[in-house]
Order: structure tokens, then sequence, then C-alpha cells
């Protein structure tokens, strides 16, 4: 699909008519830069065209039937904060873009059952916020960065540092605009009058929640999401290797840990560049064009705390399992040449304020401190891209990776920022493509550096759990298996859902047939 002219007829009269049916309000036409991509290159840039803010599920249907009625596409974000893969902006460059932050209601918190039901424009900080002014004990969990949606997140299957890290998995219900304008509640929610929508996922027949993360099927408009008791006892701990040689056996070693469930959460592991970056910029360290140095890498290492790798992760529990598995988790990862480990404690119950923002992500507070690893290069200018693959909890894999990204990196002058989120079984190794976006050189050396990396990586059998939307369509074609089976799957659906072509066009590869 070309870009849409914003000028164009069929866009005009869907403007009048959208806001007449929203209200004047609640449509944007200037000053859209906080509704696009914060990183993006100079230039035009996959930008929205108009952004209409609805604020309620009758609103979401009026746009949806007049954007039906005009054949004017639309792209929906939650809070248009997905830093790294596109922020708010649209595939198509000047589309309407929905954004759903003024539906931002905490609904419903379950407090024997431990959930909460909540609107798409409910920020972390929101949720946070409502579970501190009610009195409530329970813990949710929350991403790096906490000015995102809570939706939004699950939906991209953004993740977060608790024993309910993976937010997707940990959702139950969703109410679900389709693109007719049609309402659809998921799991338990299809019946009139459900006592379990927000605790038993499924229903009798086809579980959809799937079908609408990560797709452009329909706009979610409320959603169960999970919390937890406060614990006993919090231990955030500590993992510090001082060499690259034993990587892959950490990786090794660790992987057991997290099996058998002895450390419950989903840690983060980081090498010297980022550990450095989440507290001060490149030239505290070197001011050199070049990839960062050997030499400057082993004293940033050498800095108490840091390493050339470091892993944070936590404990959560009564007194004497919390204990136990510190006690198995000490005996495993110094084993490990070079490696140390270090725990705080807290009293879950009455917990203190905490200072360290690694610690404060890990207990389920939202922060924004984290934001510092953006300026690595730019400072106050400084974007990042995420370039993220999911693999084994494995030391060839992590190596292979690993080498992989830096050296494609270093090749282009970037530095090598790593962050691997470990789940149970699998982790995702990010590598954080950090620039300057004042520097126009630098900013596209990024971007094609990422885009580098896609093709080499599928050869190793790791694909992208997300991309950019500058890459949408290169990582969905790297799904090749049988001519691209699951691209074609979603075609099908996307054509009978969406027959108008009208949401979300090209969002994760996905095009309606008109734009094929």
């Amino acid at each position: 699909m070309e870009d849409m002219n914003p000028n164009g007829d069929s866009f005009a009269v869907a403007l009048e008519a959208i806001t007449a049916a929203i209200g004047a309000d609640n449509v944007l036409t200037q000053d859209l830069a906080d509704h696009g991509d914060p990183f993006a290159p100079p230039g035009e840039w996959y930008r929205p065209g108009a952004v209409l803010l609805p604020g309620s599920v009758e609103d979401v249907q009026a746009i949806l039937r007049i954007a039906n009625e005009h054949g004017t596409p639309i792209w929906t974000s939650s809070q248009g904060r997905n830093k790294g893969y596109g922020g708010g902006a649209p595939r198509v460059s000047g589309t309407f873009t929905v954004s759903l932050r003024r539906m931002n209601k905490v609904i419903e918190v379950d407090e024997e059952n431990c959930m909460a039901l909540v609107e798409p424009g409910v920020r972390f900080f929101d949720l946070y916020d409502h579970l501190r002014k009610t009195g409530s004990r329970l813990w949710m969990s929350v991403p790096d960065l906490g000015a995102g949606s809570v939706i939004g997140n699950a939906l991209e299957h953004g993740v977060g540092y608790t024993p309910i890290g993976d937010h997707f998995a940990n959702h139950c219900g969703m109410e679900v605009v389709l693109p007719d304008g049609d309402i659809l509640r998921t799991g338990m929610g299809g019946m009139s009058n459900p006592h379990n929508w927000l605790i038993y996922p499924y229903s009798c027949g086809p579980s959809w929640d799937g079908m609408f993360s990560q797709s452009n099927y329909g706009i979610v408009t409320k959603m169960g999401v999970s919390l937890f008791p406060a614990p006993e006892v919090y231990a955030p701990g500590w993992f510090t290797l001082d060499n690259e040689e034993h990587f892959g056996t950490f990786l090794e070693v660790l992987r057991p840990l997290m099996i058998d469930g002895t450390i419950s959460n989903q840690p983060m592991i980081i090498n010297a560049v980022c550990a450095a970056s989440a507290f001060g910029e490149r030239k505290q360290w070197y001011e050199g064009a070049d990839p960062i140095p050997e030499e400057v890498l082993d004293r940033i290492a050498a800095t108490p705390g840091f390493g050339r790798w470091v892993m944070r992760f936590a404990l959560y529990g009564d007194e004497p399992v919390v204990a136990h598995n510190r006690a198995k988790i000490e005996r495993a990862l110094t084993a490990i040449p070079g490696g140390a480990v270090s725990f705080d404690q807290y009293d879950g119950w009455n917990l203190p304020e905490l200072t360290n923002p690694h610690h404060r992500v890990q207990a389920g507070v939202p922060s924004m401190a984290l934001d510092q690893m953006t300026r690595w290069y730019g400072g106050e200018e400084g974007g990042h891209i995420g370039f993220s693959c999911a693999m084994p909890i494995a030391g060839k894999d992590g190596v292979a990776i690993r080498d992989l990204a830096r050296n494609l990196l270093n090749e282009r002058g970037l530095d090598y920022s790593a962050a691997i989120i470990v789940g149970r079984r699998s982790m995702i190794h990010v590598a954080l493509v950090v620039f300057d976006t004042k520097d126009d050189q630098q900013t596209r050396e990024a971007y094609a550096a990422t885009k580098a990396m896609l093709e080499p990586a599928a050869k190793l059998g790791y694909g992208e759990y997300r991309s950019h939307l500058d890459f949408m369509d290169e990582v969905a074609a790297l799904y090749d298996f049988n001519d691209n089976a699951q691209r074609r799957f979603a075609e099908k659906i996307k054509d009978c859902l969406d027959p108008n072509g009208i949401l979300s066009p090209g969002k994760q590869g996905i095009w309606p047939a008109n734009c094929r």
C-alpha cells in the first residue's frame, strides 16, 4: 500500500464524520510527534495523518464503521510507548492512528483471586497507583519502562520480571471490537453472566485470545491481568561474570535452575556495555568513533557490581523457601570460573522505598529510570532499536547469537549492547542497537545493522519474537516453513474478518488482500 494522502477526498470525508462522532477535542491533526516513532531517522517516516482518541467502546465502534464506509485504514495503539519497535507510528504513513489513551479505567480488582480488569489506556503506573490507593497488598508485574500500557505490552508479548512476568501468558479474558464493529468476549466471557471470566481462560470450543496478540484482527478494549500476593521475603540477587570465556558455561548452569523453578522470575542478563549504559553515557568511558575497545570493556567490567556479564534475578516467598533456593543458587553459580553472587533481602509485606531501579522493577514497582540506556550515544537525543531473537537457554546458542550480533554491529561502528530476558525454558536475546538520533549517518547504520542481522540469525534457527515497524515484512518472510504457511494462514483470517482491509494493514507483515 502506498502512503495515504491526508488531503485526499476519502480521508477528509472520513475525518469529518469521525470528528462528528467522537468530538473535535478527540481528533488531533497537528503536533503528532508523541504518536509516532520517537527514534525515527530524519525526514518522512511512518507518520500518522491524524490521531483519534476514542473514550469508549462505542467510540471505537463508530470509528470502525466510518473507516469501513470510506475505506480509510486505521492503526491502533494503546499508549504508543512501544519504544525500540516503532512507538505508536502506523505502518502505512498518513493513515489514522487510533490511540486508546483515554480508555484508562481500572475497572475491577479481585483481591481474593489476584486479578484485575483494565482498559487499554491503563499504564503500569496507573495500575500500581490504583493498588496503592485502595490499600491492596497485591503485587503486579512491570517491564523496565512503566509508562506503557498493561494491555498493549501483553499483546506485543512484552515481559516483566516477577514470577508472572510473561504478561500474555498471565492474562485471562478479553473484550475485543472486531473490524466490523462487533464485540467479542473470549473464554468464559462468552456467557452473558459469567462468574469466572477472569480466572478460567478457556470456554467450550476454540480459544481465540492468541489471535489478538501481535495481529490486526481486532481492538482489545478490556483484559484481565494477573496480580500476586506480596511475598513474605523479597530477595533480589546479582550474578557477575568477569570473563567472556565462560559465558556459555553460565547459561548451561542457569538452565536447570530455571526449569525446576529455583529461580521463579524472569532474570535479565546484560553485558558490560548495557550495564554501563544504565548509569551513564558512553563519553564517560570512551569518546572514539570506533566500537568500544576491549581494554575499555575490561575497565567497565572491573567496576564494582559490573562484569563482562551481569544477571539480575530475584527470589520470592516464605523465608525457609527463599533461604533454600538462595543456597542452591550460590552453590551452582559460584562454581563457574569468574562468577560471584550477591543478594539483598527485604520484608515483602512492608516493602521500603527502593532506590535501585532494578530492584524496583523486580518488585513490580514501575519506573522510567532505565530509559537512561537509550542515552548511551546521544544523551537526551538517544534512541534504540530492539533486535530480539528467541532461543534455548544453552551455551552454544548464547555464544552464537552474541558473536553474530557483536560482529555485525561492530562492522558498522556500533557498540554491542545486549539484554537477555530469560524464561522458564527459553531466552530472548535483545541486542539494544543504540544510536544518536541527531546523527543521520549513525541512525541509518543502526537500522541497516539491525536488518542485516535478520537473515543470518534465521539461518541459525533464531526468529525474532517482536519486530520494529520497518522490519515486519522481512521478519514475517523468515517464518518460511511450507511456503510461509503461517503468513498464508494469517492472510486467510485477515480476509475473512477484515475484508475492507481497514485495521492496521501491514502489522507483523499481515496485509489485507487489496495491499498484497
